[in-house]
């Protein structure tokens, strides 16, 4: 089991299916008394214990309440609630639109286009099949790869920043719900397309993994991996005398973010097209996060896919780098509290000093 399946407790095996069940966090894991031995004692000391509190009122007078609506209070809550929280913050700014007339697919971000595409003809999707078959060669040297990142890949990228999970809780957590939130935009755009995956139309192609239950562009493996490096990228930048060899890593966790993405290519259950729409779009998500973690958002124009233009056209490393996010730049926008108070606490990760020096 991986370092964020442990601590977050991920089911399924995609990042973006949320935490199950509530247990992990509620109920009787305090406690530490899994059994209902363990429980029924606890029950009995407490019975036998409460009287000698007395039975006088409760003065109002000695509560200290919490601070109603504070972004500081979500060091109280539960891993899961603080994940709940940001997506609810986050989710009413963006906005998915499907064209009834040309079926393209678009989202906005406080009311601005970021991402567009536009649906793949069949004539597209036998070509694309053709591209997944010449993946399949990669399977002895990738297997391995592809099975680890079907659930939860932060290692992927944690294992570049030298990350652990005794100095970085924050930032594990953080890229977690990163994960959770990109995963989620993905499935609008993904109902809409409504693309069958590349082993449901060509028998030939044989699949690594099971095919996943929803459609295939774009690639939700892709817009999470790009939405972290994205918002990786920008926390160790943010900290630049932590690394000497900075703009190194933030290159890596990229190509990372793309070897993720073109894995599910040899595992047969995405086309190359349905990564680079992904890529784009977990990109352009990442940047409106980390407006919202930092209050600098860099440049977002809208980007456009439409795979019909160039049905051969691969998923290349060379053609994302031009559209990677700018190390310098942007604008100053508004910082949502409680994506800022997660920002910090990952920044604070990132430095020499001890905790409250």
């Amino acid at each position: 089991m991986s370092l964020l399946s442990m601590q977050h407790g991920y089911h399924g095996y995609h990042g973006y299916h949320g935490y199950h069940g509530y247990h992990g966090y509620h109920g009787y894991h305090g406690y530490g008394q899994g059994a209902d031995g363990g429980l029924t004692g606890l029950q009995s000391s407490t019975a036998a214990l409460v009287h000698a509190a007395g039975l006088a009122p409760l003065l109002a007078a000695g509560i200290a309440n919490l601070a109603p609506n504070a972004a500081g209070n979500m060091a109280r809550w539960a891993p899961d609630i603080r994940g709940n929280l940001l997506q609810a913050s986050f989710a009413p700014r963006m906005v998915t639109l499907c064209d009834a007339g040309t079926n393209a697919v678009s989202i906005t971000f406080d009311g601005t286009q970021i991402w567009q595409i536009a649906r793949p003809s069949n004539a597209t999707l036998a070509v694309q099949a053709g591209l997944v078959r010449t993946y399949i060669d990669q399977r002895g040297d990738r297997g391995a790869e592809v099975l680890a990142q079907t659930g939860d890949f932060s290692a992927f990228f944690g294992i570049i920043m030298g990350l652990s999970a005794a100095r970085n809780p924050k930032t594990y957590e953080l890229v977690a719900h990163v994960m959770t939130m990109a995963g989620q935009m993905a499935m609008l755009p993904k109902h809409m397309m409504a693309c069958r995956r590349p082993d449901e139309i060509d028998t030939r192609i044989m699949t690594l993994i099971p095919t996943p239950g929803h459609g295939a562009f774009p690639s939700g493996h892709a817009t999470q991996a790009f939405a972290m490096a994205t918002v990786l990228a920008a926390l160790i930048r943010s900290v630049p005398g932590h690394y000497p060899d900075l703009e190194k890593r933030v290159d890596l966790l990229f190509r990372q973010a793309h070897r993720i993405a073109a894995n599910r290519t040899v595992a047969g259950v995405h086309f190359p097209m349905d990564s680079m729409a992904g890529a784009r779009l977990g990109m352009q998500l990442g940047r409106a996060m980390v407006g919202m973690l930092a209050g600098n958002l860099s440049p977002i124009a809208p980007a456009s896919l439409d795979p019909n233009t160039d049905p051969g056209k691969d998923f290349l490393y060379a053609d994302l780098q031009p559209l990677l996010p700018p190390a310098n730049g942007g604008s100053a926008m508004s910082r949502d509290p409680l994506f800022g108070w997660f920002w910090e606490q990952a920044r604070a990760e990132f430095t020499f000093a001890a905790p409250g020096a």
